[in-house]
């Protein structure tokens, strides 16, 4: 393949994972995470600052790249902000991820990047995850900077690998806690790598590190650590949270919820099928990782480092394993060992197209090119069709489409306020379970809790879970005094039909709305005014 050709298709290949990772970018509904992420961000950018919370939302990182995209553009409040300029920070981490492989050419051969570039570029759980407003992605980006700076190192000792891997290691800290399970990983493949290597190959090896730029890379990354845990030196407890709160994450990876049995992340990507919905497979990446194993341990290799391919396989293989022991599970963090298949799916279908027998080659080429397609097909229905359902493998307690439209009936409602006074608005769910409620009702004066309050007077709409509807019934008519108690009525009533709609927060957590009387009657004026062709 010449180099004039080999460009021509990675351009091709990144303007269709561009059309993947950016194309109805709002359409999906704010998951909870992503709108704790989005309210965290506004705080920033409206001058609030940042404090890093040892307990939860993770890293800085995210923050303060939104915060450097919102100068660009202006956005100087969270009214401003909308979920399509939020998630373009992981389509910009999950694009450039692609360029990023471009660098291993000669780490894994020409073949090897190209088909390694075209399954990142269509594999339905990469195109999702590029499209989500979450630290996941940055984490995988800046892990493979530390790799990419590592291996480039021990070809050519120079400064500047030296302090690219010392900024990624900080940045790998300053973005998730689960930045250790990718260190130590890349510990092990290196360990794993000199056991199986002879004395002479060790020697090499440990000639090549220089206890000079061993230091450098370390302050490297401790500054970059600490300028963004401690929020650029004006918050110093935040970089002894950075560290404590790995007992933290300690525990909650033995007690949280989100338990899950060993082979859950292999369910999600391979063998997925829920109620009614198609199966899902990224059969294509499992069965051209492990023949990209096989040939990383396979004396004689045609392409590539044979020393680094085997080292992917080592790093892949420690990521699986100590994500499968883990009992906490998430959906996202199998990118952290997805970004190794991939590119040891490339290896695997490079070798594959070189096969000696001419039937195994063309068998080989029609497995690719169909897995591709069927890759390219997935994607498009999880990202396009399923985005929000549980039919959807990497749907996880996902924000229901009734969210967006009980905002559109508060805006009805507040449209027919009176006295262009901010409309009132009380949240009451349990456990502050009401995300992502607060980045749907930014710029409406909400009062949230966990539990009716009895000290504030009823707003004109109320939001509740139905386990509290008999205290709300209790603080909107038996607390007030007689002649001082107004009527509320469904918020979700459809006048068309007379029943009173079922709402979501998301799969099984119901939404019971209530609007005041007063504020009713003048909607359906308003409404019947519209009807009749009024103003």
């Amino acid at each position: 393949m010449s180099r004039t050709l080999f460009f021509f298709l990675i351009l091709a290949v990144s303007i269709i994972a561009l059309i993947f990772r950016v194309s109805l970018l709002s359409e999906r509904p704010m998951h909870g995470d992503e709108a704790v992420n989005a309210v965290k961000v506004a705080e920033l950018i409206e001058g609030g600052g940042y404090k890093y919370d040892p307990y939860e939302y993770h890293g800085p990182s995210l923050n303060y790249f939104i915060l450097i995209g919102s100068w660009f553009f202006g956005v100087d409040s969270i009214v401003d902000l909308n979920e399509q300029f939020l998630r373009l920070l992981p389509v910009v981490f999950g694009f450039f991820l692609l360029f990023l492989v471009c660098m291993l050419r000669g780490a894994l051969g020409r073949d090897a990047i190209l088909f390694s570039i075209v399954l990142i570029a269509v594999s339905p759980a990469m195109v999702f995850y590029s499209r989500y407003f979450i630290h996941e992605l940055i984490l995988v980006f800046f892990t493979m900077t530390f790799i990419i700076g590592g291996y480039f190192y021990f070809k050519s000792p120079k400064v500047y690998w030296v302090l690219l891997v010392g900024v990624s290691l900080g940045l790998m800290h300053a973005t998730k806690e689960t930045f250790v399970i990718a260190l130590g990983s890349i510990g092990l493949g290196l360990l794993l790598l000199c056991a199986q290597s002879n004395k002479k190959q060790r020697l090499d090896f440990l000639k090549r590190i220089s206890i000079v730029h061993l230091f450098l890379a370390l302050v490297t990354a401790a500054v970059v650590s600490i300028v963004f845990f401690s929020s650029f030196f004006s918050n110093p407890k935040g970089v002894v949270d950075s560290i404590s709160t790995f007992s933290t994450y300690a525990d909650r990876a033995e007690n949280s919820i989100h338990t899950h049995p060993w082979y859950f992340y292999f369910k999600l990507l391979f063998f997925y099928s829920f109620s009614d919905g198609p199966f899902f497979s990224e059969w294509v990446v499992l069965f051209l990782s492990l023949v990209g194993i096989v040939f990383a341990f396979k004396k004689g290799g045609e392409i590539g480092d044979p020393l680094f391919i085997r080292f992917i396989a080592y790093f892949t293989i420690s990521m699986i394993a100590v994500y499968s022991i883990l009992p906490y599970k998430t959906p996202w963090c199998l990118l952290g060992f997805y970004c190794g298949m991939l590119l040891l799916s490339g290896v695997g279908a490079a070798q594959l197209i070189r096969l000696k027998s001419r039937a195994l080659r063309l068998i080989s080429i029609v497995i690719i090119f169909l897995g591709v397609l069927h890759l390219g097909q997935q994607a498009y229905y999880l990202n396009y069709k399923y985005f929000f359902d549980s039919r959807n493998p990497h749907v996880y307690g996902h924000t229901s489409l009734d969210v967006p439209k009980i905002v559109d009936k508060i805006k009805l409602m507040a449209s027919v306020g009176s006295d262009n006074k901010p409309l009132r608005i009380q949240v009451y769910c349990p456990e502050s379970d009401y995300w992502p409620l607060p980045w749907y009702l930014r710029g409406y004066q909400v009062e949230y809790g966990d539990a009716v309050s009895k000290d504030t007077p009823p707003a004109p709409i109320i939001l509740i879970q139905p386990s509290m509807e008999d205290a709300l019934m209790h603080k909107l008519y038996e607390l007030p005094p007689p002649g001082q108690r107004e009527l509320y009525m469904h918020l979700f009533y459809d006048v068309d039909d007379g029943t009173v709609d079922i709402m979501e927060l998301r799969p099984s957590v119901e939404l019971v709305g209530f609007v005041s009387r007063s504020l009713f009657e003048k909607y359906l004026q308003k409404d019947i005014k519209k009807l009749e062709g009024g103003p």
